[in-house]
């Protein structure tokens, strides 16, 4: 008997779903289909814990015996499961038949219309809303791993004009460089919307090369002709479609913050700094939750070997913005909360080893200072920050509309918004 474990993250608690099969099927469709119950779980229950499981185990129950079909995944859309195993409470059943029962509308017409099926498999069937409303969400997160380069190649790259800021007016030797990098984005649409209406969805996308895979419900030969999205959504919300970027020397989108990164200075080539210079934007007026961790190789114990290069202590000389604090373990970190975009933030450190005298690393009375040590360097750097108002590719929604109002009244005016949200990955800088 073969077993597949998913792991699934919920803030600070980590799920993990096991399951067993008898006739070893592709991997591939059994992730497919632990991931495709935890959107159901998500979207009947509004999240996975022990206690929503437990509470709800014969609706669990009735949804596993519907998704699966002597041991082949059948039906997975959510839509669709709730028109078969709708999830109600007990004395929601018994006002909808009281209701049911009052009407004034005729039985025949009350026995069609409940037992009318949705023609779209992933919509579920007689959606009805008072309210009608749509909203868009477009996030975007930056993954990359940047390098000290001194090439001219690299040179070129950080004065083009996509890289025009206060940033290269300040004579640095080197210049950070992608390794490699990638911005992950989602397009997530959440409507409430009567009947089936079939929208239209029209983007600005700059001449980049997208990786793009779409929801069931888009119809592409749209996105191939014209690059726009059309489908009948599903009702709630869905993932309309996820894309990927490719960070290179062409393309080098690393968001509103860049970044010079020093390090080895000082006459005992143990001091670093950090500048970060954040563009102004008038979509995004602020960074949220910026922080950065210096991470350095550590002495381990207390008895330490003299000529231990490992750092025992970072102690900051001079920081702008913020708070600077050393954790232990070789790890320290710069927290500076919430800044103005079309701010510039440096910080200037001092990594202290065994060898190296914390209150005087430099020289002593009697001695010279030796001039060719070894630099003490961090290992990396990982920023982390998330900004509402924009996002780093410069993808933007230009309108979505109702195309075909199939059953909805066509005086309605469904309400719309787009929201943009940019986050962090592993943004990392090596030394």
């Amino acid at each position: 008997m073969d077993y597949s474990i998913v792991w699934q993250s919920f803030g600070t608690v980590v799920v993990y779903l096991l399951c067993c099969n008898k006739n070893s099927p592709p991997p591939i469709l059994t992730f497919e289909f632990i991931h495709r119950l935890v959107d159901v779980i998500t979207s009947y229950f509004g999240s996975l814990s022990i206690a929503k499981i437990t509470t709800n185990n014969d609706t669990l129950t009735l949804l596993i015996n519907e998704m699966i079909d002597e041991g082949i995944p059948i039906t997975t859309d959510p839509n669709q499961l709730k028109d078969l195993i709708p999830f109600k409470s007990l004395f929601s059943k018994i006002l909808t038949s009281a209701n049911t029962l009052t009407s004034t509308t005729p039985k025949t017409q009350v026995a069609s219309e409940t037992s009318s099926t949705s023609t779209v498999p992933w919509r579920r069937s007689n959606v009805r809303y008072t309210n009608n409303e749509m909203y868009v969400d477009v996030e975007e997160t930056i993954n990359v791993i940047l390098k000290p380069s001194t090439s001219l190649k690299s040179s070129k790259l950080l004065s083009s004009k996509s890289f025009d800021s206060a940033f290269y007016s300040f004579k640095s030797q080197t210049h950070l460089v992608p390794i490699v990098g990638t911005i992950d984005g989602q397009i997530n649409l959440l409507t409430h919307l009567t009947g089936a209406p079939q929208l239209l969805l029209n983007l600005s996308i700059p001449n980049l090369k997208l990786l793009p895979s779409f929801h069931r419900c888009v119809e592409l030969s749209k996105w191939a002709s014209n690059r726009s999205l059309s489908f009948i959504p599903p009702d709630g919300l869905c993932t309309l479609m996820n894309y990927q970027i490719d960070l290179d020397a062409s393309n080098s989108y690393f968001g509103l913050i860049e970044v010079d990164y020093q390090s080895g200075l000082g006459v005992m080539k143990n001091e670093f700094e950090i500048r970060l210079f954040i563009k102004e934007d008038k979509q995004a007026a602020k960074i949220e939750n910026l922080t950065l961790e210096i991470y350095c190789a550590a002495s381990e114990g207390e008895d330490k070997d003299v000529n231990d290069s490992s750092v025992t202590s970072m102690k900051t000389n001079r920081v702008t913005h913020g708070d600077f604090s050393y954790k232990g373990n070789g790890k320290a970190e710069w927290n500076l909360r919430s800044v103005a975009t079309g701010t510039q933030a440096s910080l200037h450190g001092t990594l202290l080893t065994n060898n190296l005298d914390a209150e005087n690393p430099f020289e002593s009375e009697g001695t010279t200072v030796e001039t060719n040590v070894e630099p003490i360097e961090p290992i990396y750097v990982k920023m982390n920050y998330q900004h509402k108002g924009s996002v780093p590719s410069g993808l933007k929604v230009d309108g979505l509309k109702v195309v075909s109002s199939r059953g909805m009244p066509d005086a309605v005016k469904p309400y719309k918004g787009v929201k943009y949200t940019t986050k962090t990955g592993d943004f990392i800088i090596r030394t």
